[in-house]
């Protein structure tokens, strides 16, 4: 029981880290993108600023993802299964805050699962 909160725990510090990253990675893109449309300067700064943008979003959601994966499991609504889904199922699933569609490894649904914090 102690180790359910602890990993319970973990999971939610890991979930708000994500959100953080998330969050962070936003901060720092959306200005590079703003000022190379802004600003008079010349095309190959402007692609260079973009491309630093695209680098520092990119990097930004992969990293958010990885915390997020380890995060918990993901619980199947038609056996109870929990279990940690493989990066691209994770990245391509169709999501909402809660729920990520994904394959059950064990009775093979196809449906949303639900995030629970342990496994």
């Amino acid at each position: 029981m102690v180790n359910l909160v602890k990993e319970a725990q973990e999971s939610k510090k890991k979930i708000v880290l994500s959100a953080m990253v998330a969050g962070l990675t936003i901060i720092a893109a959306v200005p590079l993108f703003i000022l190379s449309g802004m600003l008079e300067i010349e095309n190959w700064i402007r692609v260079l600023l973009i491309g630093i943008g695209f680098v520092v979003l990119v990097g930004g959601i992969a990293i958010a993802c990885v915390l997020d994966i380890k995060a918990g499991a993901y619980e199947c609504p038609e056996c109870n299964n929990r279990f940690v889904p493989n990066m691209k199922s994770y990245i391509m699933g169709p999501h909402t805050i809660t729920k990520r569609k994904l394959v059950c490894p064990h009775c093979g649904a196809h449906k949303y699962c639900k995030k629970v914090l342990t496994k």
